[in-house]
């Protein structure tokens, strides 16, 4: 059979049941894939390349009926869970957060395309890594459900502005990118402690413990500000 295009966004409605909440202890089984391939060359990409993985398991029986009628904070749950970004920056080789509600084309970006549906190219509850914006095709013989993540590198260059559009309001676009900045900032501690032994000198330290705590200061700055002539916040 030809290969046809799936909507990325497709789900079964069921308004009988009310969306559900994301609950990683019941709605998570992340598994890492069966095989994986680096893109990247020997001399790194800058930044790396998506390694070509199997599909992996990411949900459980009963994440995948909860996704199939989530709502669009169950997903953005899914997706800001350590476990769910860990597999993707290992899978990318570079240290990578969701993107933020609003975000358009970015440099880097990835896309974790989650299948619903027994029916598509891979089985309920896995997932696959790929190059964001790239058009899912499979062969089949009914339709196919999935749901699109999309990750971002940390260090990619996003102002507010640059998510107004997809917000909707300056305002939605403003908490979407301190939500952003906080992850971050969040992120970079979570490491900074997990090798605090591994500084060498109290410079590397002061400078590690800046960098971690840089997101969420202009995170603070932003949420605060009642001006809109921040330029380092809401230009790129």
């Amino acid at each position: 059979m030809d290969a046809m295009i799936i909507p990325l966004n497709a789900r079964r409605s069921n308004s009988a049941n009310a969306a559900p909440t994301f609950d990683p202890a019941r709605h998570l089984a992340v598994e890492p894939p069966a095989w994986t391939v680096s893109l990247s060359d020997a001399a790194g990409d800058k930044p790396p390349s998506p390694a070509l993985a199997a599909p992996f398991r990411l949900l459980s029986a009963a994440g995948i009926a909860a996704a199939e009628r989530a709502s669009p904070n169950f997903l953005g749950d899914l997706a800001r869970h350590p476990t769910v970004i860990d597999a993707v920056s290992a899978l990318t080789g570079t240290c990578m957060v969701p993107a933020p509600n609003g975000t358009q084309s970015t440099a880097g970006a990835v896309d974790l395309i989650l299948s619903l549906s027994d029916k598509g190219a891979w089985a309920a509850g896995f997932a696959m890594l790929q190059h964001s914006g790239t058009v899912l095709r499979q062969t089949g013989t009914g339709p196919a459900a999935y749901t699109k993540l999309t990750f971002l590198p940390e260090d990619a260059v996003i102002g507010i502005h640059d998510l107004e559009d997809g917000a909707g309001d300056l305002e939605r676009a403003r908490i979407a990118w301190v939500r952003h900045k906080t992850l971050i900032s969040h992120r970079k501690l979570g490491r900074l402690l997990e090798n605090f032994d591994l500084c060498p000198d109290r410079q590397t330290l002061v400078h590690e413990l800046w960098e971690a705590v840089s997101d969420a200061e202009h995170a603070i700055e932003a949420l605060s500000s009642e001006t809109e002539g921040l330029d380092i916040f809401y230009e790129t």
